[in-house]
């Protein structure tokens, strides 16, 4: 029986390289479009007729990671009250849809009024 020694090959490792490269610059771009979105979003710009939508999603985020233990020793009372003191956060994220086209009977309804017409 032989012995047989595996390498890790310098393409897989250029290959991972170039790919940790091209995630990096796509995920920049992805947050630096994102962005730009948000800031419109929140000047209330009115988004162009078509196939995708966007909108913002909010959420309310409370930091008592203690929550569980509190219950356990003081009680949920005490827990609820202590959350209800602490401070919140809102998190607000772009939500990008994208809707199917517009129903055929959309189309069809318009080419008869421009028939009638």
């Amino acid at each position: 029986m032989t012995n047989q020694v595996v390498h890790i090959s310098q393409s897989d490792l250029q290959e991972v390289f170039e790919l940790d490269r091209q995630v990096d610059q796509e995920l920049k771009r992805l947050l630096d479009l994102k962005s730009y979105l948000k800031t419109l979003l929140f000047a209330k710009t009115p988004i162009e007729e078509g196939r995708f939508y966007a909108h913002l999603a909010f959420r309310t985020i409370h930091h008592p990671a203690w929550k569980q233990i509190v219950i356990d020793e003081l009680g949920f009372d005490f827990a609820e009250s202590a959350r209800r003191k602490s401070s919140t956060s809102r998190l607000c994220e772009v939500v990008v849809e994208e809707h199917g086209s517009l129903p055929l009977w959309k189309t069809s309804m318009r080419a008869e009024e421009n028939e009638a017409s």
